[in-house]
């Protein structure tokens, strides 16, 4: 197992050293396309002086944006992370020689490499994707839960059809619930497994050296991040509060601030036109205040533009808005889908109402009702209401109330500066990505997804 780790260590090493010698090297050709040689030193010397800066960004740009393990991307994903990487590689470079005094480094370097570097790691991670996929070829796999186990069977399907072959869906009570275990590669555990059952899954697949997968509840999130700690000679876990710490309040409030003032100052152009397209549109309201609940159950009116018909729930009432909902106008589909409709919250975190990141601040109406429902739905607003979220990143439009509060307990259990930080920019990788053609449909059952792919899985309940 050490040798396996080991080897999969060096694999990923290896993939990096290539990534940065077609980074730098893409800069050197552009040189020598620029001046031929030999390159005249007063404008190398920048580019050298520089260089140890533009390897440990890229490697940063890399790993916030998924090329550090790109297994589960498609290839087309994978593109799309490339692009952004080098976008932000390219606009900090220029920052950087900016401020290093680099004032000759050359402009026309500094345009033609970002193109040299993208279809060189675009042709370069094509080929390692390929590879790593034909290495982890088609795993047989289990799903093991009650009535949330055909729901994820849906999901791994339609999204991760071409990594897992699920064979089977059982029960946590089945009789063959061992055998189908010992059949399998890889086995899901639903959340809704009991932790006795789900501690003899766990057993057995660590003992078997199975791939394994549990869906967290409470429990398993509340055993993240824990602590050794002894009573006298006995070991103890200490289970680490839920919540942010007084200084970990400060620094993100602190980091709130700075981003609400310089987002202000950059979207302004953009709220203009916003502003001014609503206006045209319809005549009515730019803006649209919604009570909405964050920390501590508190209420405030989130400030958005309207993207819906004036008075679109005089008749139907607080209603989650569909995926092609008629009261949605035309220019409200396009800052939907463009994220631009959620500017104006820039003024809630300015003003301390909402953070840049943490759980989305849902209605009161709907926290009512998500809190009857969800158990752990109420420890969401331990912690501020955010403008984006892990469960914005990770999630989608589509995703169940139930995945998104562990998509926020989680953000909550694991925080830290640099998650807020990588959770930013990850949010505008998914700005351009239509929610809804990754969701699974509504109306689509498991039996006509199996029809339609001509699957056959044995499903024992």
């Amino acid at each position: 197992m050490k040798k396996d780790n080991f080897v999969t260590e060096i694999y990923k090493i290896g993939i990096y050293l290539v990534d940065i010698l077609l980074v730098m090297g893409s800069i050197y050709v552009s040189y020598v396309i620029e001046f031929k040689l030999p390159i005249p030193t007063f404008n190398y010397q920048p580019f050298l002086e520089i260089a140890p800066f533009i390897i440990l960004t890229y490697l940063i740009f890399m790993y916030i944006f998924g090329l550090s393990n790109n297994l589960k991307l498609s290839l087309a994903e994978t593109v799309y992370s490339i692009f952004l990487t080098i976008i932000a590689l390219t606009i900090t470079t220029a920052f950087i020689a900016f401020f290093a005094r680099g004032f000759s480094y050359p402009r026309g370097v500094m345009l033609l490499s970002p193109v040299l570097q993208f279809f060189t790691l675009v042709a370069w991670r094509s080929c390692v994707w390929k590879i790593r996929r034909n290495t982890h070829g088609i795993k047989d796999s289990l799903i093991i839960g009650n009535e949330s186990a055909e729901y994820v069977a849906k999901k791994i399907l339609l999204k991760q059809g071409d990594l897992y072959k699920v064979k089977y869906i059982c029960s946590s009570n089945s009789k063959r619930l061992f055998e189908f275990i010992g059949k399998v590669d890889v086995v899901f555990i639903c959340s809704d497994v009991e932790l006795e059952i789900k501690n003899k899954i766990v057993d057995n697949c660590i003992s078997d050296r199975k791939s394994l997968y549990i869906i967290p509840d409470m429990y398993e999130i509340a055993m993240l991040n824990t602590k050794l700690n002894t009573a006298d000679d006995i070991p103890l876990l200490k289970v680490k509060k839920i919540g942010l710490t007084l200084e970990q309040k400060i620094g993100k409030r602190t980091l709130d601030i700075i981003f609400s003032l310089i987002g202000i100052v950059l979207a302004s152009p953009i709220i203009l036109i916003a502003s001014i397209c609503i206006k045209l549109e319809d005549g009515g309201t730019v803006f649209y205040k919604q009570e909405r609940v964050t920390e501590n159950e508190k209420k405030f009116n989130v400030l958005k533009f309207r993207t819906m018909v004036m008075n679109a729930e005089k008749l139907t009432g607080p209603t989650l808005a569909g995926e092609n909902d008629p009261r949605i106008s035309k220019v409200g589909k396009i800052m939907r889908s463009t994220r631009i409709d959620e500017i104006p919250q820039i003024f809630n975190i300015l003003k301390g109402d909402m953070s840049l990141v943490g759980p989305r601040p849902e209605r009161p109406f709907f926290v009512e009702k998500f809190k009857s429902e969800i158990p752990d739905y109420k420890y969401r607003t331990i912690v501020k209401a955010g403008l984006t979220g892990l469960a914005q990143v990770m999630g989608k439009y589509t995703t169940t109330a139930e995945d998104k509060v562990r998509y926020d307990l989680l953000y909550i259990k694991n925080y830290s500066i640099f998650l807020d930080l990588k959770l930013i920019f990850q949010t505008i990788k998914i700005i351009f990505i239509k929610e809804s053609s990754a969701g699974v449909k509504e109306d689509m059952d498991l039996k006509n997804i199996l029809k339609q792919m001509s699957i056959d899985i044995t499903i024992d309940k």
